[in-house]
């Protein structure tokens, strides 16, 4: 009973200091820089189209050319088959038909023979026209890239993106429920990669891929019954095929805008993060680490004034000098302490999340591992997330510097 009475004295003691640690949750912005810069002397890029999709659709055609001549030779050689076959049950037929004729015009009347029956007339078996790829103009393409921090235009680097034909389309069915309450919910799956090509005139090749290169899919829309699709596909085949063509190729182009900005440009990003502070703990005061968020706060604000965020410079070191110095109070050993293991813990993350935004990362690094080993779950996970963001930023910075 002592054990557990002395347990939840613990758990009460551990709640009222989680209570007392405020999360300050602030958002700012920031430019992120290129994965694969281009040279700094180039502010322009032109768009290049490639139409991959032209000799797809030359050989659609010829292959419905083939499929068509041999449903032609088919038919023709079927119907001729047919009209023998007519001749030859028609005559059989007239012959009859004289001999009865005979008979009646000489007074001995006799059974009439019976029409004949031809057998079906051949029909065409039907050859649907291809559905080729629709041209996209240069305008279409162009405007949906914004290669961010640079303008379109002459003069600088070259961004060549190949359209490529549709490929391995198959509308496809996905029953579920059961009962009165089953579903049929129909979809496209497809294939429409892109080639990506970046150049500059000193630096050459700098970037090429291709781009969604996988089986994606498109949703059509879901039925109480297969019929009921059906019936919709009667009224919409037509239609939809254009239709689908366009917000695939769109989807597409938005993916290569993403990935052009994600490794050449300079993108507006946000950034969400927690501050941790302390109210107050038994009989101590935290108004340094007040003082420490002030200057924080108003340090990330302003992160976004440089690339190199140069201009959050001095409220960031503010606030760094201040959380380092209590550190200097840190007993780990004590939780009655002002600065126990766990304001010790948020004064590491505090530490590495503002050390990130100065481009310092082995200090970040430094107080994110040390976060992390220091026993306190929370600060343990929320290390975890700035070890991201420290990851991300330093790649990109040291392919800048």
């Amino acid at each position: 009973m002592k054990r557990v009475l002395l347990l939840c004295v613990a758990a009460i003691s551990t709640l009222s200091f989680a209570q007392n640690v405020t999360e300050n949750k602030l958002s700012f912005s920031y430019t992120q820089l290129p994965m694969v810069p281009i040279a700094k002397e180039y502010t322009n890029y032109n768009i290049v189209v490639e139409r991959n999709y032209e000799q797809a659709n030359e050989d659609s055609l010829m292959s419905y050319q083939v499929r068509l001549e041999a449903a032609t030779i088919a038919y023709d050689t079927e119907m001729l088959a047919w009209k023998e076959q007519r001749k030859v049950i028609y005559r059989d037929y007239y012959t009859k038909m004289a001999a009865w004729q005979k008979a009646v015009n000489a007074g001995t009347p006799t059974q009439r023979p019976v029409d004949p029956i031809l057998p079906a007339q051949p029909v065409m078996a039907e050859v649907k026209s291809p559905v080729l790829n629709s041209d996209i103009e240069d305008a279409t393409v162009s405007s949906k890239i914004n290669i961010q921090g640079y303008d379109q235009g002459e003069g600088g680097a070259t961004v060549t993106v190949g359209i490529n034909p549709l490929s391995n389309v198959n509308v496809v069915m996905k029953k579920s429920g059961s009962a009165a309450t089953t579903k049929y919910a129909y979809s496209v799956n497809y294939k429409l990669p892109v080639n990506v090509k970046v150049e500059s005139p000193s630096q050459g090749v700098i970037w090429q891929t291709i781009l969604l290169n996988t089986v994606q899919s498109y949703t059509i829309n879901t039925y109480a019954s297969e019929y009921e699709y059906q019936m919709w596909w009667l009224d919409n085949e037509e239609t939809f095929w254009p239709q689908f063509e366009k917000n695939v190729r769109t989807k597409a182009l938005a993916e290569v805008n993403k990935q052009l900005n994600s490794q050449h440009g300079f993108p507006v990003k946000s950034r969400a993060i927690e501050i941790y502070t302390v109210k107050k703990f038994k009989d101590h005061q935290y108004n340094d680490l007040t003082n420490a968020y002030t200057a924080a706060s108003q340090g990330y604000m302003q992160v976004a004034g440089s690339l190199d965020h140069s201009t959050a410079a001095s409220k960031l070191n503010e606030a760094i000098t201040i959380w380092k110095q209590m550190l200097t109070e840190s007993n780990v050993g004590d939780k009655k302490s002002r600065i126990n293991d766990k304001v010790t813990a948020l004064l590491y993350c505090n530490l590495a999340e503002a050390y990130c935004w100065l481009n310092d990362y082995n200090a970040a690094r430094t107080y994110v591992n040390l976060a992390k080993n220091s026993g306190v779950g929370k600060f343990k996970r929320a290390a975890g997330g700035i070890e991201s963001i420290i990851n991300i930023n330093e790649k990109r910075y040291k392919a800048n510097v």
